[in-house]
């Protein structure tokens, strides 16, 4: 049985792969707007400091923008 080779996540702004697990106040722009959501798990790329979302961080970030265009809808304030 042959073992799968494991793919290495890349930056995507500088290819580089060498990347650090960290969990991190993430910056989400939204038009003019600066939302920082805390704790959101990504990888760090040591050579640039680009920082990418996992798939439990992309989640959190979905959740945290569905709360807050929902409390937007709320008060009557365009979102973007």
């Amino acid at each position: 049985m042959k073992a799968k080779a494991k793919i290495k996540p890349v930056c995507e702004d500088c290819n580089s792969q060498n990347l650090k697990s960290r969990v991190t106040t993430y910056p989400l722009q939204l038009g003019p707007r600066r939302v920082d959501v805390g704790r959101v798990a990504v990888k760090e790329c040591l050579d640039c400091h680009h920082l990418m979302p996992t798939t439990a961080g992309k989640e959190k970030l979905n959740r945290c923008l569905g709360t807050l265009f929902h409390m937007f809808e709320h008060a009557g304030i365009s979102p973007v």
